[in-house]
């Protein structure tokens, strides 16, 4: 066995020393191979550890020799022995592991969505597996969320956030170098609360250091970093908290909707009163949601954009305390209903994006950090509608227009890929107005339906 792993070490020097000399499309197909290589890689080096483990008698499934002769992260050696000691019950995501089709972070994720729900759940379908190999893991991690959400217990999803919010904690501790360090765990609900509000914050600060950039003289070291702003904007937060209004005892909650059919979204336009008697900041919380689950009788299971699925005792409580819009999607997302279409997405439609993205298409940052792309420019005769805009955070939307990442859709959802080998940076634009073209056909595109609002006044008001 280890001539064997001697050999392939020696095929991937040489392959190292050619990599300046060969051509682009080997260097492609190059790339391409590594995904199976990575996986099998994973898979032995796993099989090895769990086998000493059994050997020596070590307890810990091999994770121990894992991280200290293979140099695996402890977490990642601790995921691994567990992800391979529950795909016994995954025969189908075994295989496909061992034959180097699926990566072990997807393999995981099939584990984690088979104690979620069941073994005999995830193996009966076929469509999830096939994810696992096609996927990237960021993208697979949301797909298998979302099926574990449709397919998970009410009940148990219910008792899993009842153990969250039990377990909430923020801890703190001085670091080596003069630091203050600062850890926290949260539910789904408080944790969404917390983030959008620091974020919005934070994007205050960004639209303040934009300023000062135009007007000021360039001075790069000056300029805040995203998470320099989140320090500040948290500091901020608590700095100003005893001299604004105060909120009541129970803490103020975001907004709901829901969907027809598919998904919907909202936001929280009030909040709890101070005790001054002033209206406390609110913050505004999507949550996706199946209009039938949640009338269903056993109730339904909701989803927090950003964060994860939550029961619907949830949703019924951030109902209790907040104004609600609600955005309709039809099946696959496709919108019902959107406001009048201009250059800037309106509010609504900002909020749809939210609900039918979840964060960035590119990176995955979450959508507070993220602004709307039109996938056929708007001065090319783009419209503003949502078949037509996507989420992207401010770095990804730069690669769109400087670096020609193109948009694409995938297994219903939106993504972003780097550009092909034959594609150059866009030249800098001009600053004429350019006038508007006539508009290339949009590529699986969903024909949008109109709501008749005059029967439905009470969701548009």
């Amino acid at each position: 066995m280890f001539s064997q792993v001697r050999q392939a070490l020696d095929s991937l020097e040489a392959a190292l020393d050619g990599i300046d000399t060969a051509p682009t499309g080997e260097l492609r197909e190059a790339l391409a191979l590594a995904k199976p290589l990575r996986a099998r890689l994973e898979t032995l080096e796993t099989a090895v550890a769990s086998q000493i483990a059994r050997r020596e008698r070590h307890g810990d499934g091999g994770a121990g020799v894992l991280h200290q002769i293979a140099g695996v992260p402890r977490s990642d050696a601790a995921r691994n022995v567990r992800t391979a000691a529950e795909l016994e019950q995954l025969p189908d995501a075994r295989s496909a592991l061992a034959d180097g089709e699926m990566c072990m972070a997807n393999a995981a994720r099939l584990a984690r969505a088979a104690r979620q729900t069941s073994p005999e759940a995830v193996q009966s379908d076929p469509e999830l597996v096939d994810l696992a190999k096609t996927l990237p893991p960021d993208e697979f991690a949301q797909a298998s969320a979302r099926w574990a959400a449709k397919h998970q217990d009410a009940a148990s999803l219910a008792d899993q956030h009842r153990r969250n919010r039990r377990n909430r904690d923020v801890r703190f501790w001085n670091g080596e170098d003069g630091t203050v360090q600062m850890r926290g765990a949260f539910d789904a609900e408080m944790g969404a609360r917390i983030q959008t509000r620091i974020r919005d914050e934070a994007e205050r600060l960004r639209q303040a250091d934009r300023r000062l950039q135009r007007n000021g003289p360039a001075d790069n070291s000056a300029v805040r970093t995203r998470d320099q702003r989140m320090a500040d904007a948290l500091d901020g937060i608590l700095t100003h908290s005893g001299s604004a209004p105060t909120a009541s005892h129970e803490p103020s909650q975001g907004g709901t909707a829901v969907g027809n059919e598919a998904t919907g979204c909202g936001h929280a336009a009030g909040g709890s009163t101070g005790s001054a008697g002033h209206k406390a900041q609110t913050t505004q919380i999507i949550v996706r949601a199946d209009l039938a689950d949640l009338l269903d009788d056993h109730g339904g299971i909701g989803e927090i954009a950003g964060t994860g699925p939550v029961p619907a005792s949830v949703i019924e409580r951030l109902c209790c305390n907040a104004d609600i819009s609600v955005v309709l999607f039809g099946k696959e997302l496709t919108p019902l209903y959107e406001a009048v279409a201009a250059r800037a997405p309106t509010a609504a439609q900002r909020r749809a994006l939210i609900a039918r993205d979840g964060a960035c298409i590119g990176c995955g940052v979450p959508p507070g950090d993220c602004e709307a792309h039109h996938i056929v420019p708007w001065l090319c005769g783009g419209p503003t509608k949502i078949d037509n805009l996507v989420l992207v955070c401010w770095s990804c939307h730069d690669k769109i227009h400087d670096h020609n990442w193109q948009v694409i859709k995938r297994n219903g959802c939106y993504r972003l890929i780097p550009p092909d080998a034959d594609s150059a940076p866009n030249p800098a634009r001009s600053k004429k107005p350019t006038p508007r073209c006539n508009p290339a056909p949009l590529r699986d595109a969903a024909p949008i339906h109109t709501l008749d609002l005059s029967r439905e006044p009470a969701l548009f008001p």
